[in-house]
């Protein structure tokens, strides 16, 4: 009998002791979620057989994919009460799903394969006990299901662990590769997709999210990326507790700092500090002389992902551009779109607090504090003040000192772009019952908003893209 058709009898022969062992702990008092965590992380653990014995990749997948059908089945038809779930939750069947594609498409990075795997089979389970047992801070996910804090910290650091020992024991990595900082990366990102899955689908996007990380990250690039989704995540899950941002806004911290520390160094750390720090302050000052008039935005204090990626989005990808490129334009580019930020963060932030009336950007006529795309002398001094603030942060950390005159021009042209923006085209409402302009769809009275100008499409999120995207454009022939 040849080496693959044992491993077959191998493979069949273990996953269903692993089916057997759940439901006998489920019959013996074991409860539905235990056993059915048994099941999950026995069977996970058989990547280590599929790919320790196997000779072909083709068969080395037919245990999996025999697997995803007969869990379709047994889904469909309950025939398992050890892993029955909710009727749309098709967990059982894109986790091997995600299981075939890593061992076919990394089959010559063995490491790479089994990472992935053990990212769901012991993260995901540590997630799902730990966030059961001990979970206190509960938020709600995009797709809107609840999970907790304490949950989504064991995923990740059981996926760190897990990852960091398949990296060491597992051929396919390259010699010059950190593990460490890989293994941190990883479990950064696999925690993002699982707090981000719905329905079981996590089963399929974790492993495959964590076995991307290991395969496409270049050792260069993995010191900084590691350590930058690390601080990252300390950041975001701080800036949480202290109520500057949502659970999704902590989603955006990582997406926009990792990056940023990760491959633009010290400038790119302190320049997004100092942006972030800063405005993060200044939304919470003066809260009560604001509330009328923040009353009336789309969006305040609390930073969402939209938020975040708004803010942050054009930054980080300068960021990436950097780093594959290597071309410093980029860099310049990045430091563009954060000054233009900081800058109508702080417009913003102060403007409202003006004494005389502010002026709409496209007639100059008096409008009420508040008004999108309205601009008044101490929004202005303060915009110019914001974009200083972040250049001279990034030139004190090494950026050219320069720089600091093109870069405060930026931030304001950005900032100038925005309130462009806001006057001519982002979807702005009208209350007819307190006549009042505002930009929220529902007005804080509890009556719906009709348009009264710009595309409906277009709100202060995907401005503030613009904006920074206008900075950033500056910035980069500077």
């Amino acid at each position: 009998m040849s080496q693959d058709m044992q491993a077959l009898l191998w493979a069949y022969g273990y996953i269903g002791v692993c089916v057997l062992a759940g439901e006998g702990a489920l019959r013996l008092g074991l409860s539905r979620e235990l056993a059915r965590k048994v099941i999950h992380v026995s069977v996970g653990f058989w990547i280590l057989g599929a790919l320790g014995l196997f000779e072909n990749r083709a068969l080395a997948v037919v245990p999996s994919l025999t697997a995803v059908v007969a869990n379709w089945l047994i889904h469909r038809k309950r025939l398992l009460k050890s892993v029955e779930t909710e009727p749309d939750n098709l967990g059982t069947v894109w986790f091997p799903v995600a299981f075939s594609a890593l061992v076919w498409l990394a089959w010559d990075r063995p490491a790479v394969a089994a990472g992935g795997v053990m990212a769901m089979t012991v993260g995901d389970a540590l997630a799902s006990l730990v966030g059961r047992r001990f979970g206190r801070h509960r938020y709600e996910t995009l797709g809107g299901e609840h999970k907790s804090l304490e949950g989504s910290l064991a995923m990740c650091a059981g996926t760190f662990v897990a990852v960091l020992a398949t990296l060491t024991w597992m051929p396919g990595v390259a010699p010059d590769m950190p593990k460490v900082p890989l293994a941190a990366l990883c479990a950064v990102v696999a925690t993002c997709v699982e707090a981000l899955g719905t329905k079981g689908r996590d089963n399929l996007w974790v492993p495959l999210a964590a076995g991307a990380v290991l395969y496409l990250v270049p050792p260069a690039h993995a010191w900084g990326l590691g350590v930058g989704s690390v601080v990252a995540l300390v950041i975001g899950v701080a800036s949480w507790a202290r109520g500057s941002l949502s659970p999704s806004g902590v989603l955006g911290a990582i997406l926009v700092g990792t990056p940023v520390f990760g491959l633009a160094g010290a400038v790119g750390t302190a320049a997004l500090l100092g942006f972030f720090i800063s405005s993060s302050a200044l939304s919470k000052t003066f809260r009560a002389r604001k509330a009328g008039v923040e009353a009336e935005y789309a969006k305040t204090g609390t930073r969402d992902l939209g938020q975040a990626l708004a803010n942050g989005g054009v930054a980080a990808l300068a960021a990436v551009l950097l780093g594959t490129t290597g071309e410093q334009r980029y860099a310049l580019a990045m430091l563009g779109a954060l000054v233009a930020a900081n800058a109508d963060t702080w417009a913003t932030e102060l403007g409202v607090l003006s004494r005389s009336p502010p002026r709409l950007v496209t007639t100059l006529r008096q409008v009420p504090p508040g008004t999108s795309g309205a601009v008044s002398g101490a929004g202005m001094l303060a915009a110019t003040a914001g974009a200083a603030f972040v250049g001279l942060v990034a030139a004190l950390a090494g950026a050219r000192w320069s720089l600091v005159p093109w870069l405060v021009l930026a931030g304001v042209v950005g900032s100038l772009v925005d309130s462009f923006l806001g006057a001519t085209v982002q979807d702005v409402r009208w209350c007819d019952a307190c006549s009042r302009e505002t930009e929220r769809r529902v007005h804080r009275c509890g009556r719906p908003a009709r348009p009264l100008r710009g595309f409906s499409w277009l709100g202060n999120d995907t401005v503030n893209v613009v904006a920074t995207a206008a900075g950033a454009l500056l910035a980069f022939w500077a």
